[in-house]
């Protein structure tokens, strides 16, 4: 019998596996390819999933396929060979606020990265292509049957818990009975992904993002894998310019991107293509029994921000520990109904955010079919805050209910904020406090905090100390001010990086939780 098995191995299930590996629970992961995804699909890593990977040791690897930070996030343009109306750059800048950036790598490379780093993981057990074909519950475990895709044979196989990582589609919430509730169908694309050499055009104006505004063209989009040969041409599907799913044949494909970039001495190689639809849909529940739902199985937001992917990897991040705290029995099962009331709130957020950018798009292309360019020029002005999202990135706060996703962002220990990052030494290596919050609770605090110390003494925690004489040297001295709390205070970190508990003194009591054994 199995502790954990993941359905999925894109990011979200691959990344729960690595998560839980962290925590020292073995998992069984089934994909029903063979491979990871060979489309682009998406691209945006925001900062905190970039930390998570960063604690994961994948950091570096990723920086290699990153898109360069100079590079513009959107340009508009009448079409190809034609004007040029604007371009938005990438304003984030994450230094002051995080050991490592945002960045634009595409999700087949950051697939085959977590992939990689499973396969050699001995706690994670991978079996691509294999199906999964169906799946009970009782008040003891999961029982899922399974298909080996290449010798027909299959299996039964039992679990204590059941993750659903399966996509959009979601079989096991079907399964289930799942609901989602939100918008359906705001639009169905077509994503061709091809080679060519478009240097011509872009080594002036490097961006991600190329936005038609010509009337035939409006909802077409040009978005870059890597700024150089790679590339996903985006069509919106309209069956009254005979544009149909039916149509998109390869060849159709190929034509429709040479006359799209019109200049025969470009050399067009279609590689594959995909067709998805653009949805604003949040299950009603997270949590059915023994079974979880993450991703995109248990949201799916627009693209329009790139809050999809990560909101998923984020879901991973959570639930990880706490099945990891229940499995080794120093949980009670009440944590796990925490996952649903923190995650599911930040997947609205998210997805309210998403959905404004999606409705700014829809202003523009309104303004232009319209002839009103006081509007476009506004709406084109606002598209600033299609990347300012620091706040939702770093800033989201468990147990806090805000639609204000566009103020400024500034660190707290408020209970259920991430941590601040600061940076400490040891011996003359530089790390950031983020690095301490691996896989227990720890709790932080000046050196003269004596009392807090041996209050904590006898809790499941790890106490560091950083300041002078302390475990860690606090490089910039600017710990007490990022955590808020004067040199006798304290503060209780999560194993997932979100505070716990603080006292800014040392007045008060220790940390105490109802589900903790």
């Amino acid at each position: 019998m199995h502790k954990v098995i993941i359905i999925g191995g894109g990011p979200v299930g691959l990344s729960l596996a690595l998560c839980l590996a962290n925590q020292g629970i073995k998992s069984l992961l089934i994909e029903k390819h063979k491979t990871t995804t060979n489309h682009p699909k998406a691209r945006g890593v925001n900062g905190r999933s970039m930390e998570l990977f960063r604690s994961m040791g994948l950091e570096e690897q990723l920086k290699q396929y990153q898109m360069p930070r100079e590079a513009y996030r959107f340009t508009w343009i009448e079409d190809f060979q034609g004007k040029e109306i604007t371009r938005v750059p990438m304003t984030l800048d994450y230094s002051q606020y995080s050991p490592t950036q945002n960045a634009i790598i595409s999700q087949d490379h950051l697939e085959q990265e977590l992939f990689n780093k499973a396969k050699n993981q001995p706690l994670i057990d991978l079996r691509f292509n294999t199906e999964m074909i169906h799946a009970l519950q009782d008040s003891d475990k999961v029982t899922i049957e399974i298909l080996d895709r290449e010798t027909q044979k299959k299996e039964i196989l039992t679990a204590d818990y059941l993750i659903a990582a399966d996509g959009a589609n979601s079989p096991l919430r079907k399964i289930f009975n799942v609901e989602m509730e939100g918008e359906e169908d705001l639009g169905s694309f077509c994503n061709i992904y091809c080679e060519m050499n478009l240097d011509e055009y872009v080594k002036n104006r490097k961006s991600a993002s190329f936005m038609f505004t010509r009337p035939d063209l409006r909802g077409t989009f040009i978005l870059s894998k890597d700024c150089q040969k790679k590339w996903l041409v985006g069509i919106r599907l309209d069956p009254n310019r005979n544009l149909t799913k039916e149509a998109f044949t390869d060849d159709f494909c190929l034509e429709f991107v040479k006359k799209l970039i019109n200049d025969p001495k470009v050399e067009v190689r279609f590689i594959n293509k995909a067709f998805w639809t653009m949805a604003a849909l949040i299950a009603k529940q997270y949590r059915v029994g023994r079974v979880f739902f993450a991703g995109d199985s248990a949201h799916r937001l627009p693209p329009t921000g790139g809050f999809g992917m990560n909101t998923g990897i984020q879901d991973a991040h959570n639930l990880a520990w706490k099945l990891a705290m229940v499995i080794k029995g120093r949980a009670e099962d009440s944590l796990l109904e925490s996952y649903f009331v923190e995650r599911h709130q930040i997947a609205k957020t998210n997805t309210f955010w998403s959905r404004n950018n999606a409705k700014r798009f829809e202003r523009i292309f309104a303004a232009l079919a319209q002839g009103d360019l006081g509007s476009f020029e506004e709406a084109l002005k606002d598209q600033a805050n299609h990347i300012n999202n620091i706040l939702l990135d770093l800033g989201f706060v468990y147990g806090h209910d805000y639609q204000n996703t566009q103020g400024a962002f500034k660190p707290t220990t408020k209970i259920g904020a991430r941590a601040p990052h600061c940076w400490i030494s040891l011996e003359n290596r530089q790390k950031s406090i983020l690095d301490l919050y691996l896989n227990e609770f720890v709790l932080v605090c000046h050196p003269e905090a004596v009392f807090w110390q041996k209050e904590y003494q006898s809790f499941p925690c790890k106490v560091i100390t950083i300041g002078e004489n302390g475990n860690y040297v606090d490089i910039h001295r600017d710990f007490l001010e990022k955590y808020q709390i004067s040199k006798k205070g304290a503060v209780l970190v999560r194993p997932d990086g979100h505070i716990a508990w603080r006292s800014e003194d040392d007045k008060g009591e220790r940390a105490s939780f109802s589900w903790l054994k």
